[in-house]
């Protein structure tokens, strides 16, 4: 069980993805999330989709094809599926930046990666 932004956690997000068998498109794909105000700096990792699969990195200087930007109490909504991606960007508390088009022409693709982050999601921990 790792900690919410976490090393630990990214790593198993990454471990998450790396086992899912269905995260593989043509070309290449880059979803980075920006965490600000968190204690120690932001916390920013990326999710790399390939034709071998997805991963996931502590950010990169490699640019993202779309940045989701949010703050903790957000990025915990979103992770735990208590808040629409939607809602939060009607709300403003979630900033895009980048193509967000091709999140949209990718709706499948999302949904088999909540899917495979559905076991890190369980047993994610949160400090107060």
């Amino acid at each position: 069980m790792a900690e919410f932004l976490s090393p630990a956690w990214i790593a198993e997000l990454d471990a998450a993805a790396r086992a899912a068998d269905d995260l593989s498109v043509d070309g290449s794909l880059v979803i980075g999330q920006v965490v600000r105000g968190e204690p120690g700096g932001d916390v920013a990792y990326q999710v790399r989709f390939a034709s071998t699969g997805a991963t996931v990195v502590i950010a990169a200087p490699e640019p993202a094809d779309v940045t989701l930007i949010t703050d903790r109490a957000t990025a915990r909504a979103l992770h735990e599926g208590s808040q629409r991606a939607q809602d939060a960007l009607a709300a403003g508390s979630l900033k895009v930046q980048g193509r967000p088009e091709l999140l949209a022409a990718r709706a499948e693709l999302l949904t088999a990666l909540d899917r495979a982050f559905a076991s890190v999601r369980a047993q994610t921990t949160y400090s107060t």
